[in-house]
């Protein structure tokens, strides 16, 4: 326990970092709704500050749309579907004897 009046150990300083991709996720829109959202001045990436406002808004907004997991869904990962049957492309295969 260190004494009374001494100073605090030293901390390291954490930085973090955040992409216009990651706020593009996490509001789930695409980069360029985002960079119209940007230009129309709804938010600064610059500010964090902003940042959090504007996912505030867009979550709540969202919520009362009707879509209550529509953050959580969004920037989940997408797990790619195997599809069924083997014809992948709807072109019937060609017959053997129909060469041409």
């Amino acid at each position: 326990m260190p004494k009374k009046g001494s100073k605090q150990p030293y901390k390291p300083r954490r930085e973090y970092q955040y992409t216009i991709k990651d706020i593009a996720e996490l509001a789930g829109m695409t980069r360029n709704a985002l960079n119209v959202a940007k230009a129309h001045g709804k938010i600064d990436p610059a500010i964090f500050r902003s940042v959090v406002t504007f996912l505030i808004r867009r979550i709540i907004d969202r919520r009362l749309s009707g879509d209550i997991f529509a953050p959580a869904r969004q920037a989940a990962k997408k797990v790619k579907r195997a599809r069924r049957g083997v014809q992948v492309s709807r072109k019937r295969p060609r017959k053997a004897g129909n060469r041409k």
